[in-house]
């Protein structure tokens, strides 16, 4: 089992619309739900302290946190793939 999967758990619902599911999942909405507190706190960091490249690590540090956060929230799919399979897929 991927560490992703463990970090979801189970679908809790699939929302169909336009063709594609969106699942939702019970564990993952929790962890994500930190992760982007987490997130925040660390945009909101004194970043312009490092002497050089503070802008960018908090940039860096933004984007990953929220690409993780909604990842672990719910995963996007065609309509034909199983909430299983959209649960072990990363990207």
């Amino acid at each position: 089992m991927s560490m992703l999967k463990r970090l979801r758990g189970e679908p809790r619902t699939t929302v169909s619309f336009l063709g594609r599911n969106l699942t939702l999942y019970r564990q993952g909405s929790r962890v994500g739900l930190f992760v982007g507190l987490a997130t925040f706190v660390a945009f909101n960091l004194p970043w312009h302290l490092l002497p050089a490249g503070g802008e960018m690590l908090r940039l860096l540090t933004t984007v990953v946190g929220c690409y993780l956060a909604a990842t672990l929230m719910a995963s996007r799919t065609t309509a034909e793939m199983g909430a299983d399979e959209a649960a072990a897929r990363w990207l």
